[in-house]
């Protein structure tokens, strides 16, 4: 038996007929059938190639990536992924591992972590963090020091982050929102959010690139949610936003074939945006996801989440009716989450934030 890493680079085009484009489709095809498998066979959270391929395009310049596969004898067995920061958190490296059902328990993940641990360690990284899907189940179970959730303890995935070194950190719920479902009940939720917020606040919806007069202030309000987003101990480091790196974030998702909905709220006596939420997704029946949200701190308490969210979950029901929506939020994020749950959102999943620190001269 013979494991071998190979690279995959990051091609000119996701469908020619270069052996760049070839590995990207064969590391794509063996992440989403991984995927549909830990979900019991369904497909609706898998990648499209030019989905995958925008975001690598994306993150030229501002990440150091790593991205391989496995062959097992040959066959594509596993797929691994390595990414540190060029801008910021050049010492920080995350890390995953997938493995199709088959090659299991034949050192394929062990061979993967431990090629881009090793090869992010000679690029400077000293801290090591992972985002792992569990699934839920009868047993025992560890509890991240948030003291906010749980995941499974007798795992292979767990098995294996412990082998590598890596303690639980955080956990983070995975939710669902069927919009065709919750329509009448976001009508009620804008409306009350408005009369909390109005006249102080008001918000704005749009489709597509940030209209240019509100570029330099939602930068500036991303660049917060690397701080104020609850991270745990979890190492991290503030990000620098600005006109530049949203152009960059939002190609990564248009050159992808996928549609971005915006929802921002405006304070009046500033004209600066304080709170925002995006929606992306591809259409056509694909899931939608809701990327970040954040209320600026000093703006808290004027139900802006709610306004925001609410408004922008309206503007895709009146284009895809039946839509469904997922996103992610730290189980000790509970005020964000009581926004999501009085909208509809269901708990679906569990993902375990593990870390692995090590010693630094």
């Amino acid at each position: 038996m013979s494991i071998e890493i190979v690279d995959v680079p990051v091609p000119d085009a996701w469908d020619d007929d270069s052996e760049g484009a070839r590995l990207l489709r064969t590391l794509v095809d063996v992440r989403n059938a991984v995927v549909a498998d830990s979900w019991g066979g369904d497909e609706s959270h898998a990648f499209s190639y030019r989905e995958a391929w925008a975001q690598w395009r994306g993150q030229v310049g501002e990440t150091d990536d790593l991205r391989t596969i496995a062959l097992l004898d040959g066959v594509p067995a596993g797929r691994g992924y390595g990414s540190r920061g060029l801008l910021e958190a050049t010492t920080i490296a995350e890390i995953d591992v997938m493995v199709l059902p088959a090659a299991r328990v034949r050192g394929v993940g062990a061979a993967l972590a431990d090629d881009l641990i090793e090869r992010m360690r000679e690029r400077g990284a000293t801290t090591f963090q992972a985002w792992v899907g569990h699934r839920s189940g009868p047993g025992p179970t560890i509890a991240p020091p948030t003291g906010f959730g749980a995941v499974p303890a007798g795992s292979s995935e767990v098995r294996l982050l412990e082998r590598l070194g890596f303690g639980l950190e955080q956990v983070e719920r995975m939710s669902e929102l069927r919009l065709d479902a919750a329509r009448a009940a976001l009508d009620a939720h804008l409306d009350d959010a408005r009369s909390h917020a109005l006249p102080r606040y008001r918000v704005e919806t749009w489709e597509g690139r940030t209209p240019t007069a509100r570029v330099a202030s939602l930068a500036a309000l991303h660049a917060r949610m690397s701080v104020d987003a609850p991270s745990a101990d979890l190492a991290h480091e503030p990000e620098a936003w600005d006109a530049e790196r949203l152009h960059r974030y939002e190609s990564s998702q248009l050159d992808g074939g996928r549609t971005v909905l915006r929802a921002i709220a405006i304070d009046a006596s500033t004209d600066a945006v304080v709170a925002f939420t995006t929606l992306v997704g591809a259409g056509g029946g694909a899931p939608w996801y809701q990327h970040d949200t954040l209320v600026h701190g000093e703006h808290r308490g004027h139900r802006l989440g709610m306004l925001v969210k609410a408004a922008n979950l309206l503007a895709l029901a009146d284009r895809e009716r039946t839509a469904i929506v997922r996103t992610w939020n730290a189980e000790e994020n509970r005020p964000m989450l009581r926004v999501n749950e009085a909208l509809g959102f269901a708990p679906i999943r569990s993902e375990g934030v593990w870390q692995r620190k090590e010693a630094t001269p």
